[in-house]
């Protein structure tokens, strides 16, 4: 098999498992917060992906460049990233917070040429594009609707600053050492590390409450299947370029509708509008995967 079609492969395996993650979080949201649920789901999955890297240790994995790159991209991921997309999903519900970080491909493809010399082509510029317009009208807010505010549309936008600047640190940690184990690795164990440190200066009410409780349960499923879509992303980098992954990675969106249609129709409900944008994405995926063709 060819190093593109692995490398669609592995991004849509990374959309279908963050989809899947984003109703956990959902269905956990009454359980706990966005901060304690990202904390929670690192603290399982970070152990497991230590041993793993042990057990498979390679001697040329050792480059301190490129753990320095796997670090920043925790401080930017894990940490920044994935806190506020948890947060876009409380606020904004599965439905509209998962679309909105489809723009991630625009700020990456920007990222990716100005700083990795990158060209992407004028298909997947057009397929970006076209992602990014069918996310923009799934986010339409029906007059009268009060299930969400624009007022938190930022959150999820902040997230895909944080993942896009991440996704840049990622791939030039892989240019260097390419192991997806060791580079999800160090990205998980560093966010975790500074989620820890940024909550002691957290108020009271906003630090997050690790007692014992449903919380776990819902957390630890979904902090599990982010990180198996995360090593899945880091895959799918080793065999493409950033411009063809993050847009066929972000067709989550696409796959969270049909699970929110069939898992959450009690909390969300599918408009037109979304079924509009669902179908520009799809669009913009074929583009894409005609580009490699």
């Amino acid at each position: 098999m060819s190093n593109a079609f692995l490398a669609v492969f592995f991004s849509m395996g990374t959309a279908v498992f963050s989809a899947g993650f984003s109703i956990i979080v959902r269905r956990g949201q009454q359980h706990g917060s966005a901060i304690t649920g990202v904390i929670i789901g690192l603290i399982v999955s970070v152990p497991i992906l230590v041993a793993a890297t042990l057990l498979s240790w390679q001697p040329h994995w050792w480059s301190p460049a490129s753990f320095l790159w796997f670090a920043l991209a925790g401080l930017t991921g894990p940490s920044l990233g994935r806190v506020f997309m948890y947060r876009g999903i409380h606020y904004l519900g599965v439905a509209r917070a998962m679309p909105m970080l489809a723009v991630g491909p625009l700020f990456t493809a920007l990222l990716a040429t100005v700083f990795l010399g990158e060209r992407p082509g004028p298909l997947v510029w057009a397929g970006t594009v076209l992602i990014t317009a069918g996310c923009a009208a799934i986010s339409i807010k029906k007059k009268g609707d009060k299930s969400w505010s624009r007022r938190h549309l930022w959150m999820p936008l902040l997230s895909v600053a944080g993942f896009a600047v991440s996704n840049i640190f990622r791939k030039a940690g892989l240019n260097l050492t390419p192991s997806p184990l060791l580079g999800i690795t160090v990205t998980s164990l560093m966010g975790l590390l500074c989620l820890l440190a940024l909550s002691r200066f957290l108020s009271p009410g906003q630090r997050p409450d690790l007692r014992p409780g449903k919380a776990w349960a819902f957390y630890s499923a979904s902090g599990l299947a982010n990180t198996f879509a995360f090593f899945l992303h880091f895959v799918a980098l080793s065999y493409g370029d950033l411009t063809l992954v993050t847009p066929l990675s972000s067709t989550s969106p696409l796959f969270a509708l049909f699970f929110s249609w069939l898992l959450l129709r009690d909390v969300e409900r599918v408009t037109g509008w979304i079924v509009g944008g669902t179908a520009l994405i799809v669009l913009g995926v074929a583009l894409i995967a005609w580009r490699i063709a």
